[in-house]
């Protein structure tokens, strides 16, 4: 094996380093293989590339029960490579010198659990309760899962394309994400055998938090043990990541997504994954945020890379599930899809992190329109690689994701709710584990911190800011509910610069500021240095104050910028 990569920090960026050369963290996958757009991307300059594939067939989202979109390559005895190698080779025939990383998804097949009923949950989900699935603590599905990445490891490694794969992403649980097949935590004979064990072992009390941690705990334990194998296998030249950490967005303890620290402490984890926030049903107008603590996984030296599915015109449904044929899954008109496009490119640019462009069933961004835009924006990528800027922020949000195991009653979905109020203020915001504050305390103006319960975590940071006269806003069940102006105004006294008085969409670093607005009327964009601004798409100057409608995007570039590539 001749390829390496590697994630590199530069100026507080992030990005994927491939023989020693940066590779600009703009990629391109699909779920339909036969719908792929390979040629489109490849032409447009796109190099980077993810695939997709399953080592059993089974059902992808265990709440809707779609089915995973090829078939498994261990469902029989005899392993069947032909789909995945056909997709390389695809890939290849536009982009011979493409870097493609694979998303596996390491689930077993339905045969595979029929025949272990012992390593199951003990029940399905809430809408298929007899659909019993792999329980993640068992040992023997690990095991499998090892065998099988062995096995389809030395399958890539004695084929022609073997340096084109430049890393793996490790995909399980339901939709992909590690999120539990159950909705319930993972909970089955062998999840209750190990907890019991621990709390023997005093690792965790006898308690429903306590179990609620554990579940946690095991997901992203599984995830740290199976990049571990991959490096291993690899030699460690390759890198390894996982969707994981929604603690933005899955803020219900069922859900095992609360035990990112762990992940962020495993040196064998490089990259980490998520779509942007659904909260929203992606509408125009709105502010698409983060489900994760971004700047946590940047603190580490994780590459995050964000999955921008954006939904078009030419999206249609690709089965007759109901789920699939809900307002969520139909994108806006040409020009509106495009400007939400572009809200997507600016969290990437601005942010500092990587990001794919996932065209699900195929054939979203079949238009000359989006392929242009597209085009444009994977070189203001490549130009933000070359010559990385940090970021601007003076405002951290921290959230302890320890909190979630306490909370029975929803009320953690606040800390799901705040980041639109917040978002919105005209203030670039970093999003941080309240676990990782003492690395971070010094950098900003002012903090702010979710509570929707106490926690020792939290405690702590009130008593630092406290006795150093830090302004800090508590956002609990009590102020939850005030406007966006209610934390502007905290902004304001606390010194803290703010580019727009009105509410949008907003974020920036030290070359970009973007907006996307959310209502018809002017906008003025302030600027800290005073430098003049352009259009980053056209070069164009912009006006003093936007006229805009709403849900309009805007990505401006400061001048003493625009001549230095």
């Amino acid at each position: 094996m001749s390829v390496k990569s590697s994630v590199v920090t530069k100026n507080g960026v992030q990005y994927l380093c491939v023989n020693g050369e940066p590779v600009e963290g703009a990629a391109y996958t699909t779920y339909k293989r036969e719908n792929a757009r390979y040629k489109d991307f490849a032409e447009k300059g796109f190099r980077l590339f993810s695939v997709t594939l399953f080592f059993g067939s089974n059902y992808l989202n265990e709440t809707s029960h779609l089915p995973v979109f090829s078939k498994g390559i261990f469902d029989e005895e005899i392993p069947d490579y032909s789909g995945f190698d056909e997709d390389i080779n695809n890939i290849l025939k536009y982009c011979p010198d493409a870097y493609i990383f694979p998303r596996v998804n390491v689930m077993p097949s339905a045969e595979w659990e029929k025949a272990h009923p012992d390593e199951l949950c003990n029940i399905g989900t809430f809408d298929f309760p007899d659909n019993k699935r792999v329980c993640v603590s068992s040992d023997i599905w690990a095991d499998e899962v090892k065998r099988t990445l062995s096995l389809f490891i030395d399958h890539v490694n004695s084929m022609p394309y073997r340096d084109n794969i430049i890393g793996y992403q490790i995909a399980g649980g339901n939709t992909e994400e590690w999120i539990a097949i159950d909705f319930r935590g993972n909970v089955g004979k062998r999840s209750e055998e190990k907890f019991k064990a621990a709390v023997n072992n005093g690792e965790y009390p006898d308690t429903e938090e306590g179990h609620f941690r554990f579940l946690s705990d095991v997901v992203a334990g599984r995830i740290c043990e199976f990049a571990s194998f991959v490096k291993e296998k690899t030699n460690r030249q390759l890198v390894v990541g996982s969707f994981y950490g929604y603690t933005f967005e899955l803020c219900e303890r069922r859900s095992a997504h609360h035990s990112l620290q762990k992940v962020l402490n495993c040196s064998d984890i490089d990259f980490l994954c998520s779509p942007i926030s659904y909260s929203t049903q992606r509408q125009i107008g709105t502010n698409h945020p983060y489900m994760m603590p971004v700047h946590s996984v940047k603190l580490h030296n994780k590459l995050y890379f964000a999955e921008n599915d954006v939904r078009t015109h030419l999206t249609r449904p690709v089965s007759d599930l109901p789920r699939y044929n809900s307002p969520l899954w139909f994108g806006p008109e040409r020009s509106k899809t495009i400007d939400i496009m572009k809200m997507h490119h600016a969290r990437n640019l601005t942010g500092g992190h990587g990001g794919w462009w996932f065209d699900m069933w195929g054939g979203w961004y079949d238009d000359d329109d989006y392929m242009d835009f597209l085009s444009r924006a994977r070189e203001i990528t490549v130009k933000n690689t070359q010559n990385p800027v940090p970021g601007v922020s003076k405002v951290a949000l921290f959230a302890d994701e320890k909190c979630y195991a306490k909370i029975s009653d929803g009320s953690g979905s606040i800390c799901s709710a705040v980041r639109h109020k917040i978002g919105v203020c005209g203030v670039p915001i970093d999003f941080y584990l309240a676990s990782d504050f003492d690395a971070v305390k010094d950098r900003y103006k002012a903090i702010v911190t979710v509570a929707p319960c106490e926690t020792e975590l939290l405690n702590d940071i009130y008593a630092y800011t406290s006795a150093n006269n830090i302004p800090h806003l508590i956002v609990n069940r009590e102020n939850a509910d005030e406007s966006p102006e209610y934390f502007r105004q905290f902004f304001r006294e606390s010194g803290v610069f703010i580019y727009c008085e009105k509410d949008c969409a907003l974020y920036a670093n030290e070359r970009y500021i973007f907006i996307h607005t959310f209502g018809d009327g002017e906008y003025k964009i302030n600027v800290p240095d005073g430098d003049k601004l352009y259009d980053a798409y056209s070069g164009k100057k912009m006006p003093d104050i936007i006229n805009a409608e709403k849900g309009q995007s805007f990505l401006m570039e400061k001048g003493r910028f625009m001549n230095e590539d």
